[in-house]
């Protein structure tokens, strides 16, 4: 029996409203649907201990008589063709919003169950095998997700095989009978987002950076026909960390905009419901004169490269990038994920990290020259939360002059944005999100500063010396002693070193 059969007979609890259908769907009858993983969803993370301790949980609760494993959200995708994974969906296909990393490992489950098959009564091993034929493991080529599979897959083989053939029987019976999930087939995908991060119960909530992933691949397949190039933007994606993807957007791109706009950047930081400010012109769509500019560096850019492609290759001319801007209109679909590309390099080379020491890999961006002493003293400063907020709001100060004005004078630069930023940190001894927004938006009391948004300011500067001529804050040298070694060091040596 499948899954609308068993909605439709009444044997599981269902609901509905205009936007989704939830029911509650034993295993057997969820791994009997023909369901796909979209390719905006990350690799397959779980490891051996996420793996154990679902088994575990599921033999614990087998004395109670029922299981339920979370829940999962199903969407219909609009289109039948290749995906950007090359995973062919077939008609009536479902997508896995949210739910693959329990998907994958119910189907290790089920294939290491199955080694055993010929152990099991017909009433099992009938359905078992079924199961078998109807699970898709997609192939990711990300380097992590295939590695994760094996040896989950190889740790499952271990423990089934240790088990007694009535162990292996009730374990096999209670996982697809009276194992079960919460499905949501939602109606549209939007709607499915907007539920991403109550679900996951075992595996990793979405970030609203995948929200943007999804949103911006699937303008791209509406406006592109190369499915080389659909990969090929999919491949530099995923060969970014997650977390570094969302520390880009949550740290860096997210505040600049907020505080740019006068506005506070929310306790909550960045979710999913701020993500349309990263979503602009559709090329499907007529657009309005603010986009033009955009539309017009864009074709001219394109008709470049296009042109020049054999130059290009063989490096006989430069490349030749967009213009990005944060402040500017972003281009759906394929420019969205070179705009990430570019920032990211960006922010490493400006030693903007998510982690206090940056674990580079061949091929990483290292930072300037020009600001390897400035970010050495930083890093030698104590890693208190309040320190963390006060190094954020320099790493957003920074690269908002970077990309006003690129790397022209960013040595003098750096050395006049850590005094304001760290000004703060001479006037308070403790410091947390609501003083780093004052302090942004309108510049602390406690600093002298008031009314100055730097931020506008640098936004709206036109040379590097609008911005190197801001009045520093207000540190006294009664201010300088109260500070820890590490804080005077900082001020000692920004002091000497912005001496042009």
């Amino acid at each position: 029996m499948d899954i609308q059969q068993t909605v439709k007979t009444g044997t599981a609890t269902t609901a509905g409203t205009d936007q989704f259908d939830a029911y509650i769907s034993p295993v057997a009858d969820l791994l009997h649907q023909k369901l796909c993983i979209p390719s905006y969803q990350r690799p397959y993370t779980w490891s051996v201990k996420n793996v154990r301790q679902l088994v575990s949980d599921i033999q614990h609760f087998r004395s109670a008589g029922h299981y339920r494993l979370g829940t999962f959200i199903l969407h219909e995708p609009d289109f039948t063709d290749s995906d950007a994974q090359g995973t062919y969906q077939e008609p009536g296909q479902l997508e896995i919003v949210d739910g693959q990393q329990r998907y994958l490992t119910f189907g290790l489950i089920i294939l290491a169950l199955s080694t055993r098959s010929n152990e099991l009564d017909q009433t099992l091993s009938e359905p078992l095998l079924n199961r078998m034929q109807s699970i898709s493991i997609p192939q990711r080529r990300d380097g992590k997700s295939e590695t994760n599979l094996r040896t989950n897959y190889d740790h499952l083989l271990q423990v089934v095989r240790a088990w007694s053939v009535e162990e292996l029987s009730d374990f096999t019976e209670f996982f697809l009978k009276e194992c079960s999930v919460v499905v949501m087939e939602v109606k549209d995908l939007d709607s499915a987002f907007q539920l991403f991060d109550s679900q996951n119960t075992r595996g990793k909530a979405l970030y609203p950076t995948d929200l943007l992933k999804a949103h911006h691949l699937r303008e791209f397949t509406q406006t592109s026909s190369s499915r080389e190039a659909i990969l090929d933007t999919v491949r530099k994606w995923d060969a970014h960390e997650p977390a570094e993807i969302e520390h880009l957007f949550a740290s860096v791109l997210f505040p600049i905009k907020r505080w740019t706009a006068n506005e506070p950047v929310p306790d909550t930081g960045f979710r999913a419901e701020h993500v349309d400010m990263f979503k602009g012109i559709r090329q499907t769509n007529t657009p309005y004169r603010w986009s033009h500019m955009a539309l017009m560096a864009k074709a001219t850019v394109d008709h470049y490269r296009a042109t020049n492609a054999t130059l290009r290759q063989y490096g006989v001319v430069d490349e030749f990038e967009f213009p990005f801007q944060i402040l500017q209109p972003i281009i759906d679909g394929e420019m969205f994920f070179r705009m990430v590309d570019h920032y990211i390099a960006e922010t490493r080379k400006a030693g903007i990290r998510r982690i206090s020491k940056w674990d580079t890999q061949p091929g990483d961006t290292e930072p300037a020259k020009e600001l390897v002493n400035l970010l050495a003293k930083l890093d030698e400063l104590p890693s208190g939360i309040g320190n963390r907020y006060t190094r954020e709001l320099f790493d957003c100060l920074l690269m908002a002059f970077i990309d006003r004005f690129g790397w022209h004078d960013v040595r003098l630069a750096a050395d006049k944005l850590v005094k304001r930023a760290y000004g703060l940190r001479a006037k308070l001894q403790r410091i947390n999100k609501q003083s780093i927004n004052i302090h942004a938006r309108d510049g602390h009391s406690k600093t002298g500063l008031t009314g100055e948004n730097i931020f506008a300011k640098i936004a709206l500067a036109e040379t590097p010396d609008d911005v190197l001529t801001l009045q520093d804050p207000n540190i006294s040298e009664d201010d300088k002693r109260r500070l820890k070694s590490p804080f005077q060091k900082l001020f000692a040596s920004v002091a000497k070193e912005s001496i042009p």
